[in-house]
């Protein structure tokens, strides 16, 4: 679903670090330089900073003609970036950074819009789309609701939080949520919230484990992955660990609902969670080359990373591009020689 010259233009030099389904034909990626493939790195005895290096928001839309599906935008300065798709007021992708700057693209914008650093009293950790808006939680046990351009409706300057005790303990590293009246928040270690659309209670969880992301499934229950897979499931102050065949090496990066199940993923691969146990997901090889993130959205589950993307829609998956195979390619039709130069210095700070 890629040319080779598309994939040479866009993707070459690049690591897909995010994803997000926008409509069943619309995708979103953000793709990272990857220092690693410039012929000068192993040189320099140093790693250029996270700002140095160039992000990417690439835009694919399989409903078009193949000359016209694929798009990007580089964004220069900015450092991690996560993502999250808005509806109201205005349809489009967002892109935020660790620091708080903030990309918009779609219905009308592309554009850097101000930073809203100073308000998450920490880092910018996850977006999450609930009831058709966007929603933002930072490590500072801060959540804001997006209502516009440049527009943060700040939800919880009154939960306590002591930058000096608190900052390895506790914060807001995943949000989701069944309704704006019925949000979760969690991160920190076992730190766990709730918000009743009015104020923030903290949840009763049994469990000091590093938390990483949380999924509020359609079976109206709560799933929080945290430190080498470790689950729990629940809502409120009742919960109960998923079980586990097996220690899973890293955290869960992503984990969504699709269909009738939760699916979970990270750099080394894809698990379900059925009958509140943690399985190896039984999908094919295209699919489980593309394990590091995901998003479901209008019948559709996309799945992306380092090596790959790939989608799930009607129990058929579709290989959007392998990165091995497209770098073969490029080097086939003449594309690879010349892209990935000695470029170190343009980088370094």
């Amino acid at each position: 679903m890629i040319s080779a010259q598309d994939f040479s233009k866009r993707l070459l030099g690049y690591n897909v670090v995010d994803c997000e389904v926008r409509r069943r034909d619309f995708f979103y990626f953000i793709a990272r330089e990857d220092y690693t493939q410039w012929t000068d790195w192993k040189e320099q005895g140093d790693y250029p900073s996270e700002r140095s290096l160039y992000k990417r928001v690439l835009t694919f839309m399989s409903s078009k003609e193949p000359a016209k599906q694929w798009g990007h935008t580089t964004l220069k300065g900015f450092s991690r970036l996560t993502s999250g798709v808005s509806y109201s007021p205005k349809e489009q992708f967002i892109a935020g950074s660790l620091t708080g700057q903030i990309f918009a693209l779609g219905s009308g914008d592309n554009e850097i819009q101000d930073e809203i650093g100073e308000k998450l009293r920490g880092t910018l950790e996850r977006f999450a789309t609930i009831d058709d808006e966007l929603y933002v939680a930072g490590s500072g046990r801060m959540v804001g609701l997006r209502q516009g351009k440049n527009q943060w409706k700040w939800l919880s300057e009154n939960v306590p939080y002591d930058m000096d005790s608190e900052v390895s303990t506790a914060g807001f590293d995943a949000i989701d949520g069944f309704s704006q009246e019925d949000i979760y928040a969690a991160g920190g270690k076992g730190d766990v919230w709730h918000y009743n659309g009015k104020i923030w209670r903290r949840v009763d969880f049994p469990s000091n484990v590093t938390i990483e992301t949380m999924c509020c499934g359609a079976d109206g229950r709560v799933y929080i992955g945290g430190y080498e897979g470790l689950t729990f499931v629940g809502r409120g102050d009742t919960w109960k660990p998923v079980k586990r065949r097996e220690v899973i090496p890293l955290g869960f990066k992503d984990m969504v609902w699709y269909e009738d199940r939760v699916w979970c993923t990270n750099d080394n691969g894809v698990w379900w969670i059925i009958n509140d146990e943690i399985v190896p997901a039984d999908i094919p090889a295209l699919a489980k080359v593309s394990s590091g993130n995901l998003s479901a959205r209008d019948g559709v589950l996309l799945l992306a990373g380092f090596y790959g993307a790939a989608y799930l829609e009607n129990g058929q998956w579709h290989q959007i591009f392998s990165y091995s195979e497209m770098v073969d390619r490029c080097k086939a039709e003449g594309l690879y020689d010349g892209i990935l130069q000695a470029r170190w210095h343009e980088f370094k700070d």
